[in-house]
């Protein structure tokens, strides 16, 4: 079976459905997701999806994660680094930060590293794993 990247701008038509035609095609798309071809999600695009919700579409944080849950479930969809994708949902949904940081940590964390070092005093509070220079 054929594997093809999905863009961000993909993924967003079908969840805001603001333009009209284009979802359309994105869900006639769908249709043969997992028949023709599995779909490839990057971590950036899941990323870039959780930031243009929140800040341009008026998303709450729940509502992101609940958004990019939905993608991860498509069928025929594969995104890359599944198992940090859900960890970094979880918490979000335990309020423990934000979906970007917590992707960042625990793509470090799964790379062997021991902790996560940043300047961000707000991440560094909420992230267990997340240290703050100072």
């Amino acid at each position: 079976m054929r594997k093809v990247g999905i863009d961000t701008n993909i993924l967003l038509r079908l969840i805001v459905k603001d333009n009209p035609h284009q979802h359309q095609s994105v869900v006639e798309f769908g249709t043969r997701m997992g028949k023709d071809y599995t779909g490839y999600v990057t971590l950036i695009s899941l990323v870039e999806i959780d930031y243009a919700l929140r800040k341009h579409y008026g998303f709450t944080k729940v509502q992101s994660t609940e958004a990019i849950r939905r993608i991860i479930r498509i069928r025929g969809v594969e995104v890359q680094s599944p198992d940090a994708v859900i960890r970094a949902l979880g918490g979000v949904e335990d309020g423990s930060g934000d979906f970007a940081d917590l992707m960042i940590t625990h793509l470090c964390l799964d790379a062997g590293c021991d902790c996560l070092i940043t300047l961000d005093k707000k991440a560094a509070a909420k992230i267990p794993a997340a240290v703050l220079l100072s």
